[in-house]
């Protein structure tokens, strides 16, 4: 049986803000950063909160609820470290945990009950030393599975720990509000308005057919979350790598083809790392020569690689910098590593382009999202396949 747990610290980003400026304490002010081209509050602090700014509020309407609002802009490096002291304590304890860097951390303390005690107990001990160690407090849940701490640990934030015992969590689950359960997205929530439900138990008692037919092919999937099943796992955030690859029909030469074989894998590594709304500072391009010889080259970049535009960039480059010989290449592959959340750095200050860069490439995700991939691309990439098959993956 898995024993997990999870630690939530509301306003993770405003609290680091306040741990290294005591004029900030007591007083209503916002982290603030651009998501889709528009500044938003990032973080909030409790004082804030108490005079309603939210969470992904317009800036422009927070300045309207407070005068002379303080906006701070992001400190990654400050967060950075924060995380690493979080981290040290951690791994005394959890031999694997999954830490997004915003305040959401999963320990998988499985096996470790006859060192630590039960993870309940175990995770309070962690709770316990970050408050000591740099005066943050966090609400922690301890159960079976990621999705049931996490809408446990909502449930008492800011601050606490609750427990939820193995065959415990339907029950637990059943009058939750709907909106406690993670990944509903604006068009689930229509859907979910519109039924009536209120309480995930609502959800949970849905049949298969009734499931699809309200919610589509994720109906099963939501059911079952309110229904507290979930064998995702605590995956290291370092060692998660977004990969894709394309494989030539015939081993290639030309330019054309391999660039835009190049464009179309990092727009395929690209829209699956913003589903999950991250970015990454880490890149690496591979070639497999016709004689089997392959090439690689990698980069740690200093921002988060986010756009297609600058994956794409990113990844000419390496080809340029690493397949030197001229000898035809089999296969080339893209991978995007050393993740953080979106939202995490960005310019307050963007520039009128950038932001119709970022809108631009919204619009394109929401498309691919809803007909496929590939239904909205660069031009080199369809002329690189008017002149080759490539498979891709």
């Amino acid at each position: 049986m898995r024993a997990i747990a999870h630690l939530n610290i509301i306003g993770f980003r405003a609290a680091v803000a306040g741990l290294f400026d005591s004029s900030l304490k007591g007083r209503p002010f916002v982290i603030a950063g651009r998501v889709g081209g528009q500044a938003v509050a990032m973080d909030v602090s409790p004082a804030a909160l108490k005079e309603g700014i939210q969470y992904g509020m317009p800036l422009s309407s927070g300045q309207r609820l407070v005068k002379n609002l303080k906006v701070i802009p992001p400190d990654p490096l400050s967060c950075s470290k924060i995380n690493s002291i979080i981290e040290n304590i951690i791994s005394r304890y959890a031999p694997v945990w999954q830490n997004d860097g915003a305040g959401n951390i999963y320990l998988d303390l499985t096996g470790t009950k006859r060192i630590f005690g039960p993870a309940s107990d175990c995770i309070c001990h962690i709770q316990n030393e970050i408050s000591d160690n740099i005066k943050i407090d966090a609400a922690a849940a301890a159960g079976t599975n990621k999705l049931v701490c996490k809408v446990a640990s909502r449930t008492i934030r800011p601050e606490g720990l609750i427990e939820v015992r193995s065959g415990e969590e339907a029950g637990f689950l059943s009058h939750q509000d709907i909106t406690l359960l993670p990944g509903l997205g604006s068009s689930l929530m229509k859907t979910i308005r519109v039924t009536g439900f209120r309480e995930a138990g609502e959800l949970a008692a849905l049949s298969d057919s009734e499931a699809l037919s309200l919610f589509g092919r994720k109906g099963i999937l939501l059911r079952d979350s309110a229904r507290g099943i979930d064998d995702s796992p605590v995956a290291p955030s370092h060692s998660r790598v977004i990969e894709s690859c394309a494989d030539f029909s015939q081993d290639v030469l030309d330019e054309t083809v391999i660039k835009g074989s190049i464009a179309s894998i990092s727009e395929h590594s690209g829209i699956q790392m913003r589903r999950d709304k991250l970015g990454a500072y880490n890149i690496k391009f591979s070639a497999v020569y016709a004689d089997g010889v392959s090439a690689e080259a990698g980069e740690k970049k200093k921002n988060l690689l986010v756009m297609d535009k600058d994956i794409i960039k990113a990844a000419f480059n390496l080809y340029q910098k690493s397949a030197l010989r001229r000898v035809r290449i089999r296969s080339i592959s893209v991978s995007l590593e050393n993740f953080s959340p979106l939202g995490y750095e960005p310019d307050l200050f963007e520039s009128e382009a950038e932001t119709k860069s970022r809108r631009l490439q919204e619009a394109a995700d929401k498309i691919q999202n809803r007909y496929g991939a590939g239904k909205v691309t660069r031009g080199i990439v369809l002329a690189a396949s008017n002149k080759e098959s490539v498979y891709a993956y």
